[in-house]
């Protein structure tokens, strides 16, 4: 559900002459009725993946101030709760009420000055995060890249009817567009594209609702360069005109030259990509400016666009693809299959597999579904208080704790006050090893002071010297960024942050959240980061593959016990497995090492899918008798992380509307140990597994079924409780006519009722559940707005 448009953002102003990074979070309410249940979810989803900022702006409409009030004022507590870690009084102190009015113009509620940088930022930085976020700037890849209309050659280019999904983010950019339409002025809206013709909707409707004359607009499409010039007669001084986006300003001219009736104020660009000069020309006609700068660090890097004579991507061999058409229709999206091999793995991936894998396939500090106090769980675990118990007995941590005594030493400064641990058992085992060791070298008045993250106000206020913030693990550094916020009163303290492992999901994440946390009073490096390790991994705790596992297991027992009782095996089957993994993910257990797939089915009494000697992935081979199957997953996860990550335009698995890259079916081949079979199913996406979408990759991977069904009583085919798995909560796809003819080959070739059970499920929710909705009528809309 997505009832209110929330966004975070950092913007530079001074504060008591000095040059400050301030952190906001915009909450746009884009809809009179204000549902405080639906709010208070999303404010705390919002906190879940973001760090308290220093101040909150809730924007609204002034025709509803008296609720606004009463959310955001009076019921502030129970509004804000999910917010961690907050304090009623900065809250207070750093929450803004602002309303709108019709033309666009913002009020302070409590008649307190705003901000000026963050006045002159906000709008722009709300829609450019909509942008990025929801996939407006489409990419190609060497084998092709587009031409325009206009003419232009180009690997990229600017949608925006890809961002149009939710109510509150289209209502928020009618809001911006609230002081460019003259609603005594404008009588007719006409769009570059009929994909944007809801943001018109939304205009004139939020226009309208400030209105007791209620206004009348005719709304159109004129289809970009094309439409300009097949144009019938003129555009009249009545006219608004919204371009989707635009990378150079030619299109005004073109509109300018045309229709000379008309001026430049009949004209806005929703947004916009091109150089500095470029921007200049048009900047009182853009909305958002997207590209990149001093000013604009979060923004789009201009790049390039070529005419047909000059283009550099037509010189190298790249394909030209049309783009044509009122929404920018492309022709058949092109299929990249990507092979694994070793070379897509990090450099240090099988050093770091070698030090933490597991000991006599029981002690595994790389686990699957695991966080601490929370109901989300880490696809990818790394139980570093493990580490710290074992260090002085398991040999295989011998170089890691000699690199982390020699951090130590190195970094932990000899004047540092407090020790501070975050509030997971293995960064409070890290503080004490760290205080064991720098302990003896401090006189007995100057030794420092252990405290926990939420004993802040224990430290004094007119302390002076170093802070060491301690942390195990970090993925998303959202704790470190919140006491960053919280120590900046602590002005004389210096904030170091010693870190065991970083498994960020990319270096660029990893070196945002290094250069946020070491900026201070001096600028960038006032503070200390130091980790001892460094892993990119997959941060997924929402929807981890064993979460989605637990609810597809909760369906298929509903399902047996309403439609088939007579899978009476299976339902004790399953039933039990999904109590194991609630257990293994609880904080006993610590997560999942050993059963993290289903078994090998035969006949006989189902085997643990276990990994054979010679894995391509790792340099060492003793491997055999200790690793357990977290280690193989947390290898191939990596792997494909990585991939994900990749740089590379012919390997990498982004997505991109013209070009789908797919996980190659032969890798099911090349690599045909169940283990590593089920690691690649579970570690993948859909999108990377929809073979369905190309009828030749889907027979590819029918043909690998067939044969592993065919084979399944044998190692062959150990892991078809797996493949079947996939393909029931449809995250690898296959054709319809593939689909069919699999099932129909499992019934005809299997005799354990697990896997008949699971045939008839698929058969019910990818088959016959689809053609029932198919076969039911739809509801017409009212209006063509009720779409949005």
């Amino acid at each position: 559900m997505n009832s209110f448009y929330i966004y975070a953002y950092q913007y530079d102003d001074v504060i008591e002459e000095m040059p400050t990074q301030v952190s906001a979070t915009v909450i746009f309410c884009s809809c009179d009725d204000i549902d405080e249940a639906d709010l208070q979810s999303e404010i705390r989803g919002f906190y879940e993946q973001h760090y308290q900022t220093d101040q909150i702006f809730i924007i609204g409409s002034n025709l509803n101030v008296p609720r606004l009030v009463e959310v955001f004022i009076t019921n502030q507590n129970e509004t804000f709760k999910g917010i961690p870690k907050r304090q009623d009084t900065h809250l207070n102190d750093s929450l803004f009420l602002l309303s709108f009015n019709k033309d666009g113009d913002l009020t302070c509620e409590d008649n307190r000055d705003l901000p000026s940088a963050f006045i002159r930022t906000f709008i722009n930085e709300g829609l450019q995060q909509i942008f990025i976020s929801r996939g407006g700037l489409i990419l190609s890849e060497a084998s092709h890249h587009y031409v325009f209309p206009s003419g232009k050659h180009c690997d990229r280019f600017l949608r925006t009817g890809n961002i149009l999904l939710y109510s509150p983010e289209i209502f928020f950019i009618a809001f911006s567009l609230l002081k460019h339409f003259n609603e005594s002025v404008y009588t007719r809206i006409y769009c570059d594209t009929s994909s944007i013709n809801s943001i018109a909707f939304a205009l004139f409707d939020l226009k309208n609702s400030f209105l007791e004359k209620k206004t009348k607009v005719s709304i159109e499409s004129f289809s970009s360069y094309e439409g300009l010039y097949k144009q019938p007669g003129s555009y009249t001084r009545d006219s608004f005109l919204l371009i989707s986006a635009s990378t150079s300003a030619n299109i005004i001219k073109y509109i300018l030259d045309k229709h000379t009736i008309i001026d430049r104020d009949n004209i806005v660009i929703l947004y916009f990509l091109a150089g500095q000069s470029e921007y200049s020309n048009v900047k009182d006609q853009v909305l958002c400016n997207l590209t990149k700068s001093e000013q604009n660090p979060t923004g789009i890097p201009y790049y390039p666009t070529y005419t047909e004579k000059n283009c550099e991507f037509c010189k190298k061999g790249s394909y030209a693809v049309p783009v044509s058409g009122d929404v920018f229709l492309l022709e058949k999206p092109k299929i990249n299959k990507i092979l694994l091999t070793a070379n897509d793995r990090e450099k240090g991936l099988s050093a770091f597999v070698k030090q933490f894998r597991s000991v006599n396939k029981d002690t595994s500090v790389l686990k699957a579904s695991y966080k601490e106090n929370s109901s989300n769980k880490y696809e990818v675990y790394i139980d570093y208080s493990l580490v710290l118990k074992n260090i002085n007995v398991n040999s295989n941590y011998k170089n890691h704790k000699e690199k982390l005594n020699h951090y130590i030493q190195q970094y932990i400064p000899s004047n540092s006050k407090y020790i501070l641990a975050l509030n997971d058992e293995g960064s409070i085992e890290l503080t004490k090893y760290i205080f064991e060791k720098v302990a003896p070298y401090y006189t007995s008045s100057a030794v420092p002071v252990i405290i926990n993250q939420d004993n802040l106000q224990s430290i004094d206020p007119g302390a002076t010297g170093s802070i060491v913030v301690v942390g195990s693990c970090i993925s998303n550094g959202k704790n470190l960024l919140y006491i960053s916020r919280a120590l900046r009163k602590y002005s004389k303290l210096r904030i170091l942050y010693f870190i065991g492992i970083s498994r960020t999901s990319n270096k660029d994440y990893l070196a945002t959240l290094k250069s946020n946390l070491t900026r201070g009073r001096y600028g960038q490096d006032t503070n200390g980061f130091f980790t001892v390790e460094v892993l990119y991994c997959s941060n997924n705790s929402k929807n981890s593959p064993w979460i989605v596992e637990i609810e597809f297991l909760k369906d298929i027992i509903f399902f047996i016990q309403n439609e088939h009782p007579e899978f009476s095996a299976s339902l004790s089957y399953f039933d039990n497995r999904k109590q194991m993994l609630l257990d293994k993910s609880g904080d006993v257990e610590r997560g999942i090492n050993r059963e993290l797939f289903f078994e090998r089915i035969t006949t006989s009494t189902p085997e643990t899918l276990e990994l054979r000697k010679n894995f391509a992935f790792w340099d060492f081979t003793d491997y055999d008798k200790d690793v357990t199957q977290s280690d193989v997953y947390f290898t191939i996860s990596n792997i494909i992380n990585s991939l994900r990550n990749s740089e590379k335009v012919d390997k990498q698995l982004k997505q991109a509307v013209y070009v789908r890259n797919l996980l190659a079916p032969i890798n099911f081949n090349r690599f045909n140990d169940g283990i590593i079979q089920a690691s690649i199913l579970r570690a993948a996406n859909a999108d990377e597994l929809a073979y369905s979408v190309d009828p030749e990759t889907s027979q590819e991977m029918y043909n690998i079924l067939e044969t592993i069904i065919t084979y399944h009583e044998q190692e062959q085919g150990e892991a078809l409780m797996e493949f079947l798995y996939a393909i029931a909560i449809k995250k690898l796809s296959l054709s319809i006519g593939n689909l069919q003819s699999l099932l129909e080959t499992v019934n005809k070739s299997c005799r354990h009722e697990f896997f008949l059970c699971m045939a008839a499920y698929i058969h019910l929710k990818l088959i016959e559940e689809p053609e029932l909705l198919k076969s039911k009528p739809l509801r017409p809309l009212e209006n063509s707005f009720a779409a949005v």
